[in-house]
């Protein structure tokens, strides 16, 4: 019965995130279509410019995309294993860090923000935040990573794999006009609404995470005794 109630769950669970998934990709297909005409045709450059619309759009989905893979680091997942659990919610942890990485990363406060909040987005502090970070996360991932690998092996064709790779090419792109490699007219637009669209597929990605993964550890069959304790 118990077995039942969890397949239930998931199922309800993936009916719902794909509904919401496919709106938010197309939310933001239709948006990013409104905003080329609005700059191209239009010549309203300021939405793209430094601390402007597009930039707080970013931000927007950054923080849902971060709220979401935290959300689902403290869920129950009641249908796996206990290790296969902390496994999960360090995938989870992971993610949540990433986005915050990708948050302080787009945040621009060069010109407008006070001393202190320079230094921890743009300056030295940066540096230290980010090893404070990451350093514990890539150690626990160092002392595991045949398990996490063989987890993340059978994601590889989970929507939420496919997503995050959607997303990581529109990064790149987005990176090769920041580069400043191709400089046609409008660039920075092009860079900014690739990057728009990126979070999305990001965001996208999050909201499936949970299912997605439930779904991948199913067919793992690598079991360890280590796995790292975040609780």
């Amino acid at each position: 019965m118990r077995l039942t109630d969890s397949s239930e769950r998931v199922g309800q669970r993936s009916g719902d995130g794909a509904g919401i998934v496919t709106g938010v990709i197309a939310s933001v297909a239709v948006l990013s279509l409104i905003l080329a005409w609005s700059v191209i045709q239009q010549g309203l450059v300021i939405l793209y410019d430094e601390n402007q619309m597009m930039e707080h759009l970013q931000l927007a989905l950054i923080l849902a995309a971060g709220w979401t893979f935290w959300r689902s680091d403290w869920c129950e997942m009641d249908e796996v294993s206990p290790q296969t659990r902390r496994q999960l919610r360090w995938l989870a942890l992971t993610a949540t860090a990433l986005m915050f990485s990708f948050f302080m990363r787009e945040m621009s406060v060069k010109h407008i923000g006070p001393e202190w909040l320079v230094y921890w987005v743009d300056g030295t502090g940066f540096k230290i935040l980010m090893a404070l970070i990451w350093l514990p996360l890539l150690y626990s991932l160092a002392r595991s990573f045949s398990c996490y690998w063989s987890l993340m092996k059978n994601a590889f064709n989970s929507h939420f794999f496919l997503y995050a790779m959607v997303s990581l090419a529109l990064l790149l792109v987005g990176a090769v006009f920041d580069k400043e490699v191709f400089k046609p007219e409008f660039f920075r637009f092009y860079e900014e609404v690739a990057e728009l669209n990126a979070y999305a597929w990001l965001l996208a990605s999050a909201l499936l995470f949970e299912q997605d993964m439930v779904k991948a550890s199913n067919k793992t069959h690598c079991m360890q005794t280590y796995s790292p304790v975040w609780r």
